[in-house]
């Protein structure tokens, strides 16, 4: 995934992924992958890059995504919720490195 110089343009492993928690001690790490999103809807994630230890935000929502789509963007998380008012209702998430 990405325009990294050693790295091939399609995933090689697959996890399925299952949004739990709501913050980085809660949610389950996956280390940099990208999303397959089954069944769509909302998504709340952390983005890579977002530390854990500094004051930045750790949510990025995306909305109506379709079903069957592949999410190109790299997350370190997908978290059940935000702790407010946005929660992942998207489901049969695969993880691809």
């Amino acid at each position: 995934m990405g325009q990294y110089g050693n790295q091939p343009d399609f995933g090689t492993r697959a996890a399925e992924v299952t949004p739990i928690g709501d913050n980085f001690a809660t949610g389950q790490k996956l280390n940099s992958a990208a999303l397959y999103i089954g069944t769509g809807g909302t998504l709340v994630c952390n983005v890579v890059g977002n530390d854990p230890n500094s004051n930045d935000t750790i949510y990025t929502t995306f909305k109506n995504i379709p079903d069957g789509t592949f999410f190109p963007v790299i997350v370190d998380y997908v978290f059940a919720s935000d702790g407010g008012d946005d929660a992942t209702t998207c489901s049969d998430i695969i993880a691809l490195y």
